[in-house]
């Protein structure tokens, strides 16, 4: 059953038609005779209506276009571009009414902001068009004629149509429409995630061995200076605070944020400690705190072992877990291995000290070797060596299933071995080269002779060699291998103090190497090789190093570097060298070198003093590779 009309929807229709009087059309008409098409077709548009005229014979149809955001249909086809017309065509018209507001979310959802274009919705008309064979056709809206008013229903209904129904300012919205901006105006927010609160340690004990001088009778005993960090039974030595929830949040459309997850930390009371239900770590018994480990923190106790005068034949070697504290020299050919810190108060005569902490000599060492950190940085290089092939065997894994796969799937058949072999061969060549630099590293330890360790060694020989590599591997083999790898990288980690550094007086003929810093307190450095993961320092200015080779991988500070008799030095950190005086020797910074030929004074070394001096012609030279 037809539905009535009503008489706005008739006013509007009669409107948009423009039914205009016969004297009317009569005047258009007349008035178009005075347009000289020259017999071509052409199109004018007056009162609304668009006219077309077809051409004579011969001549050519006139042009049509529509200018956005009118839409013209061609027999019901919608324009696309400039199209021939003529009167036979019947031609219609539509508008793409643009959004009176509009509703935008921010990228992170937090956010919905109302913009207002218009309140009101107009009926739009067609514009007069003169006369011509090419026409575009306007429309524009008559803001005398309104159809339709945004109200605060609108809009409430697009947002709960986007889901955002939580949350509202509805405020915000009533007042936009009372007195209209036409900015961008906040109608919905969320509320972000707080973040949870990692778990954190704090400790009741320094971690390194401190410098306290102390005044007996007026005078400083220089001689008593060390303070090592020590504890009764029952005293609290740390604590762990625990990790704190975050509380999640919500975003304009109501859906969850969850917070950030704090991270929590393992830690393990271990010898003569415990740790109760508040956190706290207690001392079990007397003696020396340490922390152990980085992923899994390890407390312990550590008693210290005295040596009251020279480690010598006598004594014999000293292995402890613990510190060791000689009041005398360390004599020729000695070894003190100790799983804490290692204090010499006298003098190390070509023998080699290895500590999981610090070492402080407060005398010389001639032709010895210190090394920090679990048995010095060899160890470290094989956490690193160990942890670099692990995951280059992890990848070797995948690409040798990818590649049997596709033997498979060619119906064709391979020994394992010879698809390890050939990837070797081409692809992972950085293999053998790290299972070398790890024999190496294994070649200079002695200490560590575990059944896993053999089995790893037998491997690491195994698969530097081609010839076995296809006889020998297989999956269970790989994997053997790879889990090897990853219990060494585990128990070098487990095993290093936090906080290392080696101490000494002086050193001739020696090889120092610290997981940490190097300090250097008194005469120098003579013929040494030293190597820092932290810092080189020498404190007394008087101090020199001759002939030695330093390397640090944070900065060297150092005092009188070479002589005038050509001691040549080699002087390698990654951020800066500092030297009071430098005779002659050799200054490099990350991967630049600088030959010192002329002597240098109060000289900072950065990289960008050595990227200027790349651009100035002088003595010296700057390479890089």
């Amino acid at each position: 059953m037809a539905t009535p009309i009503s008489e706005k929807e008739l006013g509007l229709l009669i409107h948009r038609m423009n039914l205009d009087s016969s004297s009317d059309a009569d005047d258009r008409k007349s008035g178009q005779s005075s347009y000289s098409s020259n017999g071509n077709g052409w199109i004018q548009v007056e009162n609304h209506q668009i006219m077309v005229t077809s051409p004579d014979e011969g001549k050519k149809p006139a042009t049509i276009c529509a200018v956005s955001p009118l839409t013209l249909l061609i027999n019901g086809i919608p324009l696309n571009g400039a199209t021939e017309v003529t009167e036979d065509d019947i031609i219609t018209w539509d508008i793409k009414y643009p959004p009176l507001f509009e509703i935008k979310v921010s990228r992170d959802r937090m956010e919905a902001v109302l913009i207002l274009y218009s309140r009101e919705k107009y009926t739009w008309e067609l514009q007069d068009v003169p006369a011509s064979d090419r026409a575009f056709i306007k429309a524009a809206p008559n803001k005398e004629l309104v159809i339709d008013v945004v109200k605060f229903n609108h809009i409430i209904n697009t947002l709960e149509k986007l889901g955002i129904r939580k949350h509202l300012d509805t405020a915000a919205i009533m007042a936009e429409l009372e007195h209209p901006t036409h900015q961008p105006v906040v109608v919905a927010r969320g509320k972000a995630s707080t973040p949870g609160i990692d778990a954190r340690l704090e400790l009741f004990f320094p971690e390194q061995v401190e410098t306290i001088f102390h005044e007996i009778g007026g005078v400083i005993d220089y001689r008593s200076h060390r303070r090592i960090p020590s504890v009764h039974e029952g005293d609290v030595i740390a604590v762990k605070h625990a990790l704190v929830d975050g509380i999640p949040g919500y975003d304009v459309y109501g859906d969850m944020l969850p917070p950030t997850p704090a991270q929590d930390i393992i830690v393990v009371a271990k010898d003569s400690t415990e740790m109760n239900d508040k956190g706290e770590i207690i001392a079990l018994a007397p003696g020396r705190p340490r922390l152990t480990g980085k992923k899994v923190h390890q407390f312990d106790i550590s008693n210290a072992f005295i040596v009251e005068g020279n480690v010598d034949l006598s004594t014999g070697n000293i292995v402890f877990s613990g510190d060791v504290i000689i009041h005398g020299h360390v004599t020729d050919h000695m070894i003190i291995e100790s799983l804490g810190n290692v204090y010499v108060h006298g003098n190390v005569y070509n023998s080699t000290i290895t500590a999981t902490g610090s070492i402080l000599v407060k005398g010389n060492v001639i032709s010895g070797q210190l090394y920090s950190g679990y048995f010095g940085v060899m160890f470290n290089r094989m956490y690193m060596v160990s942890k670099q092939l692990k995951q280059e065997m992890e990848r070797l894994e995948i690409a040798a299933q990818l590649l049997n796969n596709e033997i498979r799937a060619r119906k064709q058949t391979v020994r394992y071995g010879q698809v390890i072999m050939l990837l070797l061969e081409s692809k992972f060549k950085i293999i053998p080269e790290l299972a070398r630099e790890l024999l190496q590293v294994f070649a200079s330890i002695q200490q560590v002779q575990t059944e896993q360790n053999e089995q790893l060694l037998l491997l690491l020989q195994q698969i530097i060699q081609s010839a076995q590599v296809a006889d020998v591997f297989c999956e269970q083999t790989l994997a053997r291998m790879r889990l090897l790898l990853e219990q060494l990288h585990s128990n070098v980690a487990s095993m290093q103090e936090t906080q290392v550094s080696i101490e000494m007086a002086q050193c001739q003929g020696a090889i120092i190497k610290s997981n940490g810093d190097i300090v250097v307190t008194k005469a120098g450095v003579i013929q040494s090789e030293l190597y820092s993961a932290g810092s080189i320092a020498f404190l007394d200015e008087h101090s020199v190093c001759r002939g030695s080779q330093l390397e640090a991988m944070d900065r060297i500070v150092a005092q009188n570097v070479g002589s005038g008799s050509n001691a040549h030095c080699i002087l390698k950190a990654r951020t800066h060298i500092y030297v009071n005086q430098m005779h002659n020797g050799c200054i490099m910074i990350d991967s630049y070198k600088l030959n010192i030929w002329e002597k240098v004074e109060k000289q900072l070394f950065t990289m960008e003093y050595m990227l200027a001096q790349q651009k100035i012609p002088q003595q010296s030279t700057l390479t890089s590779p």
